[in-house]
């Protein structure tokens, strides 16, 4: 099972604050607009399949369903889902979320998605290479892929680990492992075996005068993903 329990301990522990955007999740919440921009500039998501994993509290499930997407969501924290779940009635919208893991509901499941996303993911897991085999394992002949994660160089290591949550404070501390961040590099050639056409890789930066991100030239810290599967 490629799922750290004390990264599921940790989320557990701030599950109730999934959608308060001045909580520990605030950055999430500035985050969003970005996320969901950055997929709407690329694909059209009405009438699509797509599988959110490590959804959390739903934040961009929530916007992909209002844009007309069949979302499912699943994420390993029982408490997290709990919230999802509750928020997405309480918006009505009809999300079907899942408390599991993606080796778990590959088992189960013989759904094949038109888009799969993972934000924010890769960098809590014990191994990328083969939470990238699972994604496979679900993705359709012609499935887009959306990632995003932390490039791992010094400058990730000053300003997502040591200033964000030492200094700054934005994200809650122990959220981030150093040695967990993901080089562009290390995706690309995973997909590349795996049989994906990488399109496009786009860095952001949080801007500290306007306190938003914005996306960027550069990846040397934060960067999203955009890949194609191709047909075989």
């Amino acid at each position: 099972m490629n799922v750290d329990k004390k990264e599921i301990e940790n989320f557990d522990n701030h599950a109730h604050e999934w959608w308060n955007s001045r909580g520990p999740y605030k950055m999430l919440h500035k985050l969003n607009p970005h996320r969901l921009k950055f997929i709407t500039d690329r694909i059209e998501l009405d009438g699509l399949s797509v599988l959110d994993i490590g959804c959390g509290g739903g934040l961009l499930s929530e916007e992909m369903t209002k844009k007309g997407a069949k979302v499912t969501g699943i994420d390993a924290s029982r408490k997290t889902i709990s919230v999802a779940k509750k928020h997405a009635e309480e918006s009505k919208l009809k999300i079907d979320y899942q408390c599991t893991t993606l080796d778990q509901y590959i088992k189960k499941s013989k759904k094949r998605f038109d888009c799969i996303i993972c934000f924010e993911l890769i960098e809590h897991v014990p191994s990328p290479k083969k939470l990238l085999e699972e994604i496979n394992a679900l993705s359709n002949n012609n499935s887009s892929l959306f990632l995003s994660t932390i490039n791992r160089n010094l400058q990730s290591f000053i300003f997502a680990k040591i200033l964000a949550e030492y200094f700054l404070k934005i994200i809650p501390i122990g959220t981030h492992k150093y040695e967990k961040f993901v080089k562009p590099s290390e995706l690309s050639d995973n997909l590349d075996i795996l049989k994906y056409s990488v399109e496009e890789i786009v860095g952001l930066i949080f801007n500290p005068l306007i306190l938003d991100f914005e996306f960027s030239s550069s990846t040397n810290i934060n960067y999203f993903l955009y890949a194609k599967k191709n047909k075989k």
